[in-house]
């Protein structure tokens, strides 16, 4: 018998983890369509849900997986980093987490798996971007993000050219 795969997993986890979810994962509102794939309690008792859609957050924000740069989970830590055109630089959320019931597993599986393609390139005369095609639900073509390396100057007009020039060609060779 093989490994499930991350789409019958997440279903697995949905489903069990909506059967035994305290009331507060319950309570949250999803949009029609939208399925439960894990959740968290924060040590606030506050819901943390992934859905198939996206991270819904204590706050009662949702952040979409193609905008999530970087994960990172150090037990009882979640750190999310969102996506900006400097690395890293994004608007960040760290969550306390006091029950986890496979929340971090799939965070990290659906932000991998929202990316389709993505390469790094020097750019000249200095510093360096990262180019990644990501994957949005209903939608057929990929949504391209530059994200510069920390200390290459993403409004400047030669290296943003130089940029620009990798997300055009890679349109035209993946769609």
């Amino acid at each position: 018998m093989g490994v499930p795969s991350d789409g019958v997993l997440g279903r697995l986890l949905g489903r069990a983890s909506s059967r035994s979810a305290p009331d507060a994962v319950r309570a949250v509102a999803l949009d029609p369509g939208e399925r439960r794939l894990a959740w968290a309690l924060t040590d606030a008792g506050q819901p943390v849900l992934a859905t198939d859609v996206g991270l819904r957050l204590p706050d009662g924000g949702r952040w979409a997986w193609p905008d999530v740069e970087r994960v990172s989970w150090r037990r009882p830590t979640l750190l999310v980093v969102r996506a900006s055109e400097s690395e890293g630089s994004g608007p960040r959320v760290q969550l306390q987490l006091e029950r986890e019931e496979g929340l971090a597993d799939v965070v990290r599986s659906q932000v991998t798996g929202s990316i389709a393609w993505s390469d790094h390139v020097r750019l000249v005369p200095a510093g360096g971007v990262r180019v990644v095609g990501r994957r949005r639900p209903g939608q057929d073509l990929l949504d391209w993000q530059l994200v510069f390396d920390a200390g290459t100057d993403p409004t400047d007009p030669f290296l943003r050219a130089q940029a620009d020039e990798v997300v055009e060609r890679a349109r035209r060779s993946i769609g």
